[in-house]
């Protein structure tokens, strides 16, 4: 009786260890899932917070084309901000991930803004005040600063969501993919060569 009441003990004991750990590897699995999830939505508040302070920078860009380069490049300039600014609020950080036509459009506005800003700087250049050059000097600095920051900011983003795309198909954090639901949720990637952040899309050309 003794030893039937010891091994009673052992199998309870054994069960309650092994069911633990199983509860721990299940709740980890899960909690990893969601950690992800959380820095993926950080690392897009990093990216979006970034487009929008060069938005916030156009205006003092634009009040110095208004005296030095012809309108036609400072309505373009002006077209190309509010389609970026109009697609930002498409992106700015929800909880679901961003479908691959916002994505899609959200490259092609920050490029086509990138581009309008290479062409009027070009213009400055040749064509500002010299009383207004320290002035553009340090406000072309912020933009190119912020167009290393989109770098990072975009690499960050492009990591944290390839990790967490594989780890839904690689087992097996596949397996708790499937038990919570998370191997259904994809996000898209934002493309290096639509988007043009870098300090090289925007730098003055060298002979």
């Amino acid at each position: 009786m003794p030893d039937q009441l010891s091994l009673s003990k052992f199998v309870a004991f054994c069960l309650i260890f092994f069911g633990i750990i199983a509860f721990c590897i299940v709740f980890g699995g899960y909690t990893s899932f969601y950690r992800a999830q959380n820095r993926i939505e950080a690392s897009i508040t990093y990216l979006t917070d970034a487009c929008q302070y060069r938005l916030d920078l156009l205006p003092e860009l634009i009040e110095m084309t208004n005296k030095s380069v012809p309108k036609s490049s400072t309505i373009q300039l002006n077209n190309a901000a509010e389609n970026t600014k109009a697609i930002l609020l498409l992106v700015t950080p929800q909880k679901i991930p961003l479908e691959d036509a916002v994505i899609r459009k959200f490259e092609i506005s920050q490029t086509q803004l990138t581009l309008r800003l290479n062409e009027v700087f070009a213009q400055l250049e040749t064509s500002l005040d010299k009383k207004y050059s320290q002035q553009f000097i340090e406000l072309k600095n912020e933009f190119l600063s912020l167009q290393d920051h989109l770098t990072v900011t975009r690499n960050r983003y492009n990591d944290e969501a390839s990790y967490f795309n594989n780890r839904t198909m690689d087992f097996p954090s596949s397996l708790f993919a499937k038990i919570f639901g998370f191997d259904k949720i994809k996000y898209i990637e934002i493309s290096k060569e639509r988007l043009l952040p870098s300090q090289s899309a925007v730098a003055p050309k060298t002979s």
